[in-house]
């Protein structure tokens, strides 16, 4: 499975701490593929509120990160 967080924007050169980056699934997935509920995971799905970029990672880097939902326009 190719999982990736492709943010491309000014942010991913800040520290990870002052990113604009939250969690919208931490460890965890509640893909249609499993009808929608949840389910255990490895990976957290990472979102920019800059750029507005979406993807799922395992990297350390999100247990600095706080939670949130998407901010949905």
């Amino acid at each position: 499975m190719a999982v990736s967080f492709g943010c491309r924007c000014g942010e991913r050169k800040k520290p990870v701490e002052k990113r604009n980056w939250c969690v919208t699934q931490r460890y965890c997935n509640h893909s249609a593929f499993h009808g929608g509920r949840y389910t255990p995971s490895d990976y957290s799905e990472v979102y920019c509120r800059v750029c507005g970029a979406i993807g799922r990672t395992r990297a350390k880097y999100v247990d600095q990160l706080k939670d949130c939902k998407r901010d949905i326009t």
